[in-house]
C-alpha cells in the first residue's frame, strides 16, 4: 500500500514537516522503576528494524554524539544510574523531520512539583512511512507487540503521523482537513498525559486503569463486536485493539469516514487526553473540532 506523501519545507527551504510512522506508549511509573525495561525494548526495537540504524545520541544538553558501542554501554550505564530523571533521544542518518527518531522522557513519578502530578514516563519511536510499505503492517503489528511486551504501558499507538519542528501553517490546515486519520504532533511525546488515551488510532494499546474502566477484556471484546475490529489479548491484563489491518489516514476526498474509529471513540471518550498546545493555527474552537473528529 502506497500512503500520501506529506513533506513541507519552511521558508528557509529545510524540510520543516513530514509524514511518518509513529508508535508511543505512556506509562505511570517512575524512571527508576522503569529504565531496565526501557533498555530491552530499546534493544528490541534497534534489533528488528535493522538495517536502519540509531547513529546519533542526542544527549539531555542537546549536544550530539556518534551512537557507537562505547557511547551505547555509556547510555545504559547512565540510564539506570542515580538520576531522577533521564531525557535521552536518538536519530538515524540522514536526519529528517519524518526520519527515523527516538525519545524516551524518564520522570521522577510522581513528581516533586504539585503543578507535574498528570506527568508520566513515554516512549517515542518514530520510523519513515517507507518503513511501513516495505516491510507490510503485519511486521510493523509485529515490532509494535514486542516493544510492548517488555514494557508497563497504561496506554499506547501505532499511526501514520504528520509532525514538524517548525510550524507549517498552511500545510497543518489543509491536512488536518482532509486527512483525520492523521496523528498531529509536534516532534516528541507529550508530558502530563497521566492515564489517559492519546487519541484513537490503527493500533490502540490499553492497560489500567482505563481498561478497567471499559469493563474489562471481555466487556470490550462484546462492545466492539465488528468487522473489521480485533482485540489481542497481553500478558498481565493489556490488550491491543486494531482498526483494520493496516493504518488509514481517511481521505476526506475520497469519502472515508473511518467508521471503526469512531466506534472505539464513543467508548474511550471519558479518558481521552485533551491537548491544551495549538496545532499551527488552530483556534480553541478548530482544536476541540479535531479532537471530537470522531465523535461529532
Amino acid at each position: 500500500m502506497q500512503y500520501p506523501r506529506l513533506r513541507f519545507a519552511d521558508r528557509f527551504l529545510g524540510e520543516a514537516a513530514s509524514d511518518a510512522l509513529l508508535i508511543c506508549f505512556y506509562m505511570k511509573h517512575s524512571h527508576e522503576q522503569i529504565a531496565p525495561l526501557i533498555l530491552r525494548a530499546l534493544d528490541i526495537f534497534r534489533e528488528r528494524i535493522q538495517p536502519l540504524t540509531l547513529d546519533w545520541y542526542i544527549d539531555p544538553d542537546a549536544q550530539t554524539h556518534p551512537l557507537d558501542g562505547t557511547q551505547w554501554e555509556s547510555i545504559r550505564k547512565e540510564m539506570v544510574g542515580p538520576e531522577e530523571n533521564f531525557f535521552p533521544r536518538f536519530a538515524g542518518t540522514p536526519e529528517r523531520v519524518g526520519g527515523l527518531y527516538v525519545e524516551y522522557k524518564g520522570l521522577r513519578i510522581p513528581s516533586r512539583w504539585p503543578a507535574r502530578q498528570h506527568d508520566a514516563c513515554s516512549l517515542y519511536l518514530r520510523l519513515p512511512t517507507e518503513f511501513l510499505e516495505a516491510r507490510g503492517p503485519s511486521q510493523v503489528r509485529e515490532l509494535a507487540v514486542a516493544v510492548a511486551n517488555e514494557l508497563p504501558f497504561n496506554s499506547g499507538f501505532v499511526d501514520l503521523s504528520f509532525g514538524w519542528v517548525n510550524p507549517v501553517e498552511d500545510a497543518i490546515d489543509l491536512i488536518h482537513k482532509r486527512y483525520p486519520g492523521l496523528h498531529l504532533n509536534r516532534e516528541g511525546p507529550q508530558l502530563d498525559m497521566d492515564t489517559h488515551v492519546d487519541g484513537v488510532h490503527w493500533m490502540n494499546f490499553l492497560s489500567q486503569p482505563v481498561l478497567g474502566k471499559l469493563g474489562g477484556i471481555a466487556a470490550l471484546r462484546e462492545r466492539l463486536n465488528l468487522p473489521g475490529i480485533s482485540i489481542q489479548e497481553l500478558s498481565g491484563d493489556r490488550l491491543l485493539i486494531s482498526l483494520g489491518d493496516a493504518p488509514n489516514p481517511g481521505d476526506t476526498e475520497a469519502g472515508e469516514t473511518l467508521p471503526l474509529h469512531r466506534a472505539l471513540a464513543r467508548l474511550l471518550e471519558p479518558y481521552l487526553y485533551r491537548n491544551t498546545r495549538p496545532l499551527g493555527r488552530m483556534t480553541p474552537e478548530d482544536m476541540r473540532r479535531w479532537e471530537r473528529r470522531f465523535l461529532d
